[in-house]
This record gives structure tokens, sequence and C-alpha cells, in this order.
């Protein structure tokens, strides 16, 4: 056993090493719903999730009475009657561990020493970075562990003592519903733990090296205190994911930071990479469920209100240290901690699953879509199936929630984005950065602003009748046809390619840089206002190329006294 553990610890280390460079699997599932009943929940042999998460309770250790058991259920395929059923995945699981604390830095060492010891909730706030400040004062926040200590804790060491927010305090109410998901008395993964059974990952090999100065106190833990799945990960999850429902301009750093928690548990010697992939599964399907629960919808509504005040939102500290600033390094380090580098082991050929009510952890964050088109964006940035622990009933292994950020993988036959600028926040203006493929066409309405950032595929087409949709990309728009009968079609790179035909109408603007470019493959009808902006200006300049084209723009404007455009065959071009 212990020369299976070493062969996966040098084989995990040379995992961990690409993972700076790689992303470990596919950015989307391959297709989007195309009808209703894609999108329908599948009910699991407890039922769903968000009805019965208050069956979670001890006298109920089944797969079909308890909701957790349930969806934990795959582990039992691994690990059965307290022995390994899969001896080959879970040695690679503790191999795995084994690898990231022997590679741990000594400020990993002392982030994870703080994660063990604080309150499961206040490990959450670092997530907020600017607001951070904002939030322990206008909060009451407080912690009682600061800095890792020379010498090991005692066995009995107490974790935190003190209160880690007030309800009272200016922000109760976004403390109240952190604590409502929580400390829910149905969160917690104890009774899981004890169907279960598997122990941690330092009491299976000594190549799992423990952070020092939690030796004694993890040297003296009952022998029942089982790895899988993680509480402390669950709890990262379910108190990141309410506060990015409360702050949702802060949505995947606080998801990041939720990950990173289960990192730290692994980073400590305390966890396994599946167990706290577990541990997001429950606090994911855990806030789900409170989300959805009716008795917390005032709740939900003070909570988010407060939270856009000036006790938090509306002040934003600039010199503040923000961990989770970087948007590339926070998306590879959760799409990694998604899976840990573990194979498609089981089927790969499921289709994706959203479980019931898994929309309103995005109804915030994607404010301007309804549920049913929340669902779809679930679906089409899930994860392939097949990896260990995550192929559920109901599909929570599989929610990518950090891509479902980022709008959606895949369109429908036709998606309609409505978005109302004058309701501030993402309905006034959001950035799409995911690569959208499919076959179904964009329709941009409403007077708020939509930014492409993709290397879009899909085929259906682009239609923009009101407010702004911006392009940040060569292949923003897809393959399809364009047309704006209203609105303005922005460029925000220097180049853009329409790869079939382009049609506006009086009502619609084209505005682009004076040294950008539009690449129209097939056919222009041209029309409406061409806005040149900023840029240089060399006679004879391409602004837009096309295979052939009717009619010209009403208006230009952007050129100084003595420019003005031509019209040849292919092109529009600056002319003085």
């Amino acid at each position: 056993m212990k020369t299976r553990q070493r062969t996966w610890t040098k084989r995990a280390a040379t995992i961990l090493s690409l993972v700076a460079v790689t992303l470990p699997m596919a950015t989307t599932v391959a297709s989007a719903a195309t009808t209703t009943d894609d999108l329908s929940a599948h009910e699991a042999p407890y039922g769903y999730f968000v009805d019965t998460y208050q069956q979670n309770t001890k006298k109920n250790t089944t797969q079909t009475n308890n909701p957790v058991v349930g969806e934990m259920a795959e582990f039992s395929t691994y690990w059965n009657n307290d022995k390994a059923a899969n001896p080959v995945l879970l040695g690679e699981n503790v191999g795995k561990a084994a690898a990231i604390t022997q590679k741990r830095t000594d400020a990993e060492a002392t982030r994870s020493y703080l994660t063990d010891r604080r309150d499961l909730r206040y490990n959450l706030i670092s997530g907020l970075g600017p607001y951070a400040s904002a939030f322990i004062k206008n909060a009451d926040a407080k912690t009682d562990f600061t800095s890792m200590p020379s010498t090991p804790l005692p066995a009995n060491a107490p974790y935190s003592k003190v209160t880690w927010a007030s309800t009272t305090s200016p922000l109760g109410p976004l403390v109240k519903l952190v604590d409502t998901t929580a400390r829910s008395p149905f969160s917690g993964t104890g009774i899981v733990k004890h169907v279960v059974r598997y122990v941690r990952p330092y009491r299976q090999s000594t190549d799992v090296k423990v952070v020092p100065a939690l030796s004694k106190v993890m040297a003296a833990a009952k022998a029942d205190d089982y790895d899988f799945p993680s509480g402390h990960t669950t709890a990262a999850f379910e108190s990141g994911e309410t506060l990015a429902y409360a702050v949702p301009e802060r949505f995947q750093e606080l998801i990041t930071r939720s990950s990173e928690v289960g990192y730290d548990r692994i980073l400590a010697g305390r966890h396994s990479p599946l167990a706290v992939m577990g541990g997001r599964m429950v606090g994911t399907a855990m806030t789900a469920a409170t989300l959805n629960d009716p008795k917390n919808q005032e709740l939900m509504k003070q909570a988010y209100a407060v939270a856009h005040t000036d006790s938090l939102l509306k002040t934003k500290d600039l010199s503040a240290n923000d961990d989770f600033k970087d948007y590339q390094t926070n998306r590879d380090a959760y799409r990694f901690r998604m899976t840990y580098g573990f194979s498609q082991t089981g089927n790969t050929t499921q289709t994706m699953r959203v479980p019931k009510g898994a929309e309103v952890l995005l109804a915030t964050r994607l404010p301007y879509l309804n549920a049913t088109q929340r669902r779809d964006v679930l679906f089409t940035t899930g994860m392939p199936s097949g990896y260990p622990v995550m192929d559920d009933a109901e599909g929570w292994g599989r929610l990518d929630l950090f891509s479902a950020a980022n709008g959606y993988g895949a369109l429908n036959d036709q998606v309609t984005v409505n978005m109302d600028a004058s309701q501030g926040g993402f309905n006034a203006k959001d950035n799409w950065r995911n690569n959208i493929a499919g076959k179904g066409r964009l329709t941009k309405t409403g007077s708020g602003s939509l930014t492409l950032s993709g290397n879009n595929s899909y085929t259906g087409g682009t239609l923009l009748k009101a407010g702004a949709l911006q392009l940040a990309t060569t292949s923003a728009l897809g393959k399809g046809n364009v047309t704006i009968k209203g609105g303005q079609l922005q460029l925000a790179t220097t180049k853009v390619t329409i790869k079939g035909n382009f049609q506006q109408a009086k009502a619609g603007q084209l505005k682009l840089s004076r040294d950008a470019h539009v690449n129209i493959k097939k056919t222009a009808k041209l029309n409406g206002t061409l806005k040149l902006t900023a840029g240089s200006l060399k006679n004879g300049t391409k602004l837009i190329t096309f295979h052939a084209h009717k009619g010209k723009f009403k208006h230009v404007s952007g050129l100084p006294k003595g420019w003005h455009v031509v019209y040849t065959k292919h092109a529009v071009k600056l002319a003085k």
C-alpha cells in the first residue's frame, strides 16, 4: 500500500507542477440544451436536495432518507465496509494529498493553519478584497487567531472562541444570512462522515506532512474523526456562495476563496482531495437549499440591500491587499480544484444535469436572465462527466459556478438578453468571458451594455435591438450573420471578423476606432451611423472590408475637418 502511495505522490507532484500552465479539463460541456426537457431536474433516490435538506439529521443515515448521504453515494464504490473497494483511486487520492503537503510553502502553511483555527465563516472575508476592511468594521467581525505559533498547539487546543460577526451590526442582515446557511441545524457533514468512515490521509500515510503547529492536535483527534467529506470545505462554500449572492460584484473571488479553503485543508494534512471535492458539492447544495427556502426570502433581500450601502460596497479600500485580484489566476486555481487532476475514470457520456433550484445561485450575478435561462447557463458551463465523486444523481458535482458567472457556454435556438441599465449593477453592464458555442442566436435588447470576450463559435447569428454590444475579441460574434436594428455595436479591439452577412438599419450604430478593422466575409448592407473614435489617421485605411455591399452610412462622426469615408467595391476607407 505504501509503495503505491509513494508512486502516486510522485505522479501527483508532476500534475501539480503543470497546473500553472495548463487547464486539466474541458472548458464546457459540448452542447447547449435544445429543449426545456434538457433543463428538467433529475430526482435522486432521496428526492430533490432543495426540498429535503432538512432531512440531514442523525436519525437519517441512508441514501434514500438523507440528501447529504445520497449526494455522496458514489464514494461507497471506492470505500465500503471500512476497506478500499477501489484501491488504485484511493491510493491516488492519498498520493495527491501527500504531494500537496510536501510542496507546501511557509505562506501556505500559515494560511492553512489560520483556516483551520478560525471560525469557518470568518475565513471567507478575505474574498471581499478591498471591501474586507469595511466588512470587518461594519459587521463587527473578529478572530482570535492572527499568526501561526512556532511550537505545536497543545492536543486539546480549542478553535476560535469569539463570535465571528454581529447580527446586530450595520451589516447584520448579511451576517444573519451567512449564519442561516453555514450554521443551519441541517448543515454539516458529521452524519455522512460516520456513514462513510473514510480515514484521514495523515493517518493512512506518513508521506502526508501535517502543519507542525497542528501536529499534536491532529495526533490526538478521535479515531472516528473521519475525512470524507470535508466539513470546513462545506462551510466555506456555504459561506462564500451566500456572500456571493449578496455581493455578486465579488462572485468569482468569493468562490475562489471557498475553493482555497478546501485546498488549505489538504495543505494542512487534514483532508484528501476527494474529501474537499465532496465538501464543495455539499456546501453548494446546502446554499441553494437555504436560498430557495421561502422563509429566507425577506432576509435575502435585506442582506443584498445592506451590502450595497456605505456599510460595504460603497466603501472601497484601494490600498487593501486583494489576494484574488487576478482573474486568470482565480480561474486556473478554481478549475484545478474542481477535479485536482483526477482522470475521468467513470462514464464520460452522461448528459449534463442541473439540480432543482440551482439557478438561485446565479440570481444576483445574472439578474437580467430569467430562471430558465440561468439553468441553461449552468447546463452549458457544466463539467464533463466521469470524474470521481462528481456524478451525483442531481448534478451538483458538475456545476462550475466560476464559468457560469461568465454567462453562457453555448446558445439555444435563441437567447434574448434584456438588460435595463436603470437598475444598475450587472443589469447595466456585464461581460461574458466564456467561449460560446452552439447553433443558437444571441439577441441583445434593453438599455444595458453586454461585452463578449470569448473565442466564440455559435452559428445562429447576432441581433442587436437596443443598448450596447461590445466586442472584445476578433471572434466575439461567432460564425453567423450580424444585424443591428438599434443600439450600438462597439469594438473594444482593433479587429473583428463577421463570418456571415452584416446588416445595419437606420437606427443602428457601429462604433470603432479610426485604426480598427471590421472584416465582413459576406455581404454588408449599410445604413445608420458610423461613429469613429480616437485613433491614427492614414489616407486609404480600410475601416470595413466585405465581399460585397449595399447602401451607405447615413451619418459618419469622429473625423476631423477635411476627412471623410469612401466606398469601394470591397471596403469602406478613410480619405482626405
